[in-house]
């Protein structure tokens, strides 16, 4: 799957400094992120996917080296997630799916467009699959609506 990863400013309005679209590696669950823009100081970075809330890096930034490597790892506990905005799924923390419109709210408006796709039996690789079986059915219905039911937005800075 891929994720577009973005470096903001760590002051509002939190402007993009750099971004990039990456693939997400299905067994290490590790995606690597080249930076142009990006120079010494300290970033928020957040991460959107095509069915997940928008995620931003813990409170305060994380500080970046010019011309270093980086590793953030969101996985290891909630408060690596502004606002510690994440589930957990056995032993990691994840984003939360169901944002299927992107507007920063998993509401009735997701599982309104979720029920219509799972009645249709729509397949494939679509914003309606939260799973990742390209099936849009009552296992991505479920998630939906655990996650409309506990009020899940996405939290920033």
């Amino acid at each position: 799957d891929t994720v577009t990863v973005f470096v903001r400013n760590v002051t509002a309005p939190y402007a993009i400094v750099d971004s990039v679209k990456t693939s997400v590696d299905s067994v290490t669950m590790n995606a690597i992120c080249s930076y142009y823009n990006v120079y010494g100081g300290t970033y928020y970075i957040s991460v959107k996917h095509r069915n997940g809330l928008e995620t931003w890096s813990k409170a305060g930034g994380e500080t970046f080296v010019t011309n270093g490597a980086y590793i953030y790892d969101f996985r290891s506990a909630a408060s690596m997630a502004f606002g510690d905005n994440q589930v957990l799924k056995g032993s990691k923390y994840c984003i939360f799916s169901g944002d299927t419109n992107q507007d920063g709210v998993i509401d009735a408006s997701d599982l309104s467009q979720i029920e219509n796709d799972a009645s249709n039996s729509i397949t494939g690789y679509v914003s309606t699959d939260l799973n990742g079986d390209d099936i849009v059915d009552a296992s991505d219905i479920s998630i939906v609506d655990t996650n409309v039911s506990e009020g899940e937005i996405s939290i920033t800075p």
